[in-house]
């Protein structure tokens, strides 16, 4: 059922909170490094909302405006640039109001997916983030971001709020499949006024999914293989395989506030760069274990547990360190194995855990480690891990 949501701004949910956090968070820090690449910034809210909730909380744009106007003030980086795009189909009179005393913003009303590439056109060379949180699933073309990933930027980032289950609900809809989990809240399209046919449906989420692999997820639902959370699981799983064959790393965390229930989305984070895979990894970090304390109702879990609820096992964490490094002959860059690692096997911990992981695997022979400088400057020998403007870690299998 479809319908325009009016009173989706009326006040701020806990959940929008936890996504916009893990915005905020990570804009600060991806402002301040990408201005030294002495490009020019374009960030775009894909669904900027009216900017402010009728209750007096900052929405998303408002969020990464005051983040960019505090990046500028206090870069040293030559000749800064960032220019913001919002666009909105259903507020964007109210969102103008909201946003009227920000600098190098432009609002755009209409939708995202008839939009984005015009906006994007002239960019080249250019870094460009994309905040992406749609009222539903039918708006996320998979081929816009197969265009994003081919168009001749410096670079690409985007976070994706995903509705994975609305999408499966939406999914069995279109294949006549009854869908049993009754606490999903209502799916929000803000387009059809008039019901689809289930082929156009089918057509759509095709494009949505970038393929039609999910149809095979709702037969094996039908027939009772799998229940519907394992559905999302699995439907979750594939539509990051596809989004990496466009980005060099993805990741993924579930916002759930309960254990065992149902997540709420996807925050899904997609780059072609190291540092924006491992920025947002301990982003996400940190958001989670905002979320498991949230979960526990205050109490700290004693198990170690990725953002997917199942727990870890320290051992088998270094033996997946080592299947990433010994895929290499020789000596591979921190960043990029950390990126490897992560994007491979999911969010779990901050990559300065990671690091103690490494540092043990060192000292039992089993890893060699190579840093410049070799010796700090009292002359002993450096045992930092992480790489800087004059500092580097390299890794690889012990000879």
């Amino acid at each position: 059922m479809s319908k325009k949501n009016d009173d989706f701004f009326n006040e701020k949910k806990p959940w929008s909170v936890i996504k916009d956090l893990l915005l905020g968070c990570y804009l600060k820090p991806y402002f301040q490094k990408i201005l030294w690449t002495r490009r020019p910034v374009f960030y775009v809210d894909a669904f900027a909302g009216k900017g402010i909730f009728d209750d007096g909380n900052p929405g998303s744009p408002v969020i990464a405006l005051n983040i960019i106007s505090e990046a500028l003030e206090k870069t040293q980086a030559k000749n800064p640039s960032i220019k913001s795009c919002l666009i909105e189909l259903i507020h964007a009179k109210s969102l103008e109001v909201n946003v009227k005393d920000y600098e190098n913003v432009t609002v755009i009303e209409g939708k995202y997916e008839e939009k984005i590439q015009q906006q994007l056109q002239g960019k080249e060379s250019q870094n460009v983030f994309l905040y992406i949180d749609p009222y539903g699933v039918k708006s996320l073309h998979f081929s816009i971001f197969e265009k994003l990933a081919s168009n001749h930027l410096h670079s690409i980032e985007m976070l994706i709020n995903f509705n994975s289950f609305g999408f499966i609900r939406e999914a069995c809809n279109s294949m006549d499949v009854k869908f049993d989990i009754v606490d999903l809240e209502e799916l929000v399209e803000i387009e059809n006024t008039v019901k689809e046919s289930k082929k156009k449906s089918i057509e759509d989420l095709n494009e949505v999914a970038g393929g039609s692999y999910w149809q095979d997820i709702i037969l094996d639902y039908k027939k009772n293989n799998i229940d519907g959370y394992k559905a999302e699981i699995q439907f979750s799983n594939r539509y990051i395989e596809k989004l990496r064959g466009q980005f060099d790393y993805v990741l993924n965390m579930p916002i759930r506030l309960k254990k065992g229930q149902r997540p709420k989305y996807r925050m899904i984070h997609a780059t072609n760069h190291p540092h924006g895979c491992i920025l947002m990894n301990d982003n996400m970090c940190k958001r989670w274990e905002a979320l498991q304390v949230m979960q526990n109702q205050g109490q700290i879990s004693m198990l170690i547990e990725d953002v997917e609820n199942n727990s870890v096992n320290k051992e088998e964490v270094q033996r997946e360190i080592m299947k990433i490094i010994s895929s290499k002959s020789d000596f591979v860059d921190i960043n990029i194995f950390h990126a490897k690692f992560i994007s491979k096997y999911g969010v779990r911990f901050p990559t300065s855990d990671i690091c103690k992981e490494l540092e043990s695997l060192c000292k039992a022979g089993v890893l060699e480690v190579e840093r410049f400088p070799k010796l700090t400057k009292k002359g002993k020998p450096s045992k930092f891990w992480t790489t800087g403007t004059d500092q580097t870690v390299k890794v690889r299998c012990a000879k």
